[in-house]
Formats: structure tokens, sequence, C-alpha cells
């Protein structure tokens, strides 16, 4: 385990629902391949703050790894509706243009 997940781990231990912690935990066990790990704290993330859009992207993007592009599409049709009731054209159009090249 690396030492920035490891910090990023024990600062979890005294904020559980902080939803960027949860996200870059998240990153880095998807920069590990550990899709598993990574998949688990999206999860948690999305549960418990389904307005986090950069979460959406992320998950997309590890289940477009995984080869699982149909989850990825739903995760990036989720994600630009939330995007767009947040009022963020940026992610809006960078998970439109990711979810056009998977059609």
């Amino acid at each position: 385990m690396n030492n920035r997940l490891e910090s990023l781990l024990k600062l979890l231990e005294k904020e559980p629902n902080d939803s960027f912690l949860l996200y870059g935990i998240a990153l880095e066990y998807m920069s590990a391949n550990n899709f598993e790990e990574a998949e688990k704290y999206f999860k948690f993330l999305l549960k418990n703050d389904a307005k986090y859009v950069p979460a959406y992207m992320q998950y997309a993007q590890l289940k477009e790894r995984q080869n699982e592009i149909e989850a990825a599409k739903g995760l990036y049709i989720e994600g630009i509706q939330i995007a767009k009731e947040n009022g963020d054209k940026h992610a809006t159009k960078e998970m439109e243009e990711f979810l056009d090249e998977l059609d």
C-alpha cells in the first residue's frame, strides 16, 4: 500500500463520510488496478453523496476498464444528469464526450 493511500485511509477513520477522502481512496485503488476496492469506495461515496459528480465519471471509466460497457454508460448518463442539475457544464460536456465514444 502506498503512503498516500495509507494517509487517506487514516484520515477517513476520523471523517468516515468525507466525500473527497472517499473519492481519493477510490482513485488510489483504481490507479493500483485494485478495481474491487475502488468500486467499493465509489459505491459508498455515491450512496452517501449522490451529487458528487467526479465520482460518476471515474467510476464509469473503471467500468470501461473492466469491459462493463453498459454499466459505464449508465454511470455516465446518471452523472450527466447530476452535472446538469448542478450547472456543471464542463463535467456535462466531458461525460457526454466519453459516452459518445462508447456508442
